[in-house]
């Protein structure tokens, strides 16, 4: 039987993890509510659904993934990401995810690792049911590793989300910390 995965109390989990391995500093960031997220933001980012569709039906175009660093266990599978629309490669997020394969299907596992698709898109191309729960909103200042992983940033701060998706019998498949560029 599976040992489950906990859920981090660090709402930036696991991009904290990801960056204090390469010996950067903590995010300056704060918990804020929904009501205080503007628009575009507050609809790409208040839901109970995976980011790859809203992205996807934002900029009207498929989203890829541009993996920036991964590592892996066996078990649990990191990665810090860009995702970008296929067409013109234009930012559309940038963030970490820790994936629990255990909770994943086999045959899915190998798509997980080759980092081409997001998690959401996988998952519903496979018809693979989960639910997604927001942990938190975030208002982040940008810093110099989110700024260069954008290529620019000309905003004084960013909005993202803490997210964890789960599987149909409550196993935790990742745990997501999502930053949206300027809008």
């Amino acid at each position: 039987m599976a040992v489950p995965t906990p859920i981090s109390p660090d709402v930036l989990y696991p991009l904290s993890f990801m960056r204090a391995a390469r010996s950067l500093p903590s995010l300056t960031y704060e918990k804020i509510e929904t009501i205080d997220i503007p628009e575009p933001y507050r609809s790409l980012l208040v839901h109970e659904g995976d980011m790859t569709s809203r992205l996807e039906a934002h900029q009207e175009c498929p989203i890829k993934v541009s993996c920036l660093r991964s590592s892996s266990n066996g078990k649990l599978y990191f990665r810090e990401v860009m995702l970008q629309t296929e067409v013109d490669e234009k930012p559309t997020e940038y963030g970490a995810i820790e994936v629990n394969l255990n909770a994943l299907p086999e045959e899915i596992r190998p798509l997980v690792l080759q980092a081409r698709q997001p998690l959401g898109g996988i998952l519903n191309d496979h018809r693979i049911p989960y639910s997604s729960a927001p942990r938190a909103f975030l208002k982040v200042v940008p810093d110099g590793p989110i700024v260069e992983a954008f290529g620019t940033v000309e905003a004084d701060y960013l909005y993202g989300r803490s997210n964890v998706i789960s599987g149909y019998n409550g196993d935790v498949i990742a745990q997501i910390v999502e930053i949206l560029p300027p809008l």
